[in-house]
């Protein structure tokens, strides 16, 4: 393996060409890194309303619906007055 040092005389070429795919390749890959972040910013906004969404519903699971609660008063409401039947049957 050989040194390779720089001086003076040292040169390096490269073409028109090459410098324009260069160039391009780089504003190609800081483009796909910038939409990648995007994407990814997007996801974890996403995500964090999901979880919200998920602990309001574990939140509210166990909770009564208000039409059962209607229901309840109004089974309870029908209960005492066949109680209050009954007894002025007997």
């Amino acid at each position: 393996m050989s040194d390779i040092t720089a001086n003076e005389k040292s040169h390096f070429k490269i073409s028109l060409p090459m410098l324009i795919q260069a160039v391009g390749g780089v504003a190609l890959l800081a483009a796909m890194w910038t939409s990648t972040q995007a994407d990814l910013h997007a996801l974890q906004k996403d995500v964090g309303q999901l979880q919200d969404q998920v602990k309001t519903m574990l939140e509210l699971q166990d909770k009564p619906i208000p039409s059962d609660i209607r229901q309840d008063t109004k089974m309870e409401y029908f209960e005492k007055e066949l109680d209050r039947i009954k007894s002025k049957l007997d």
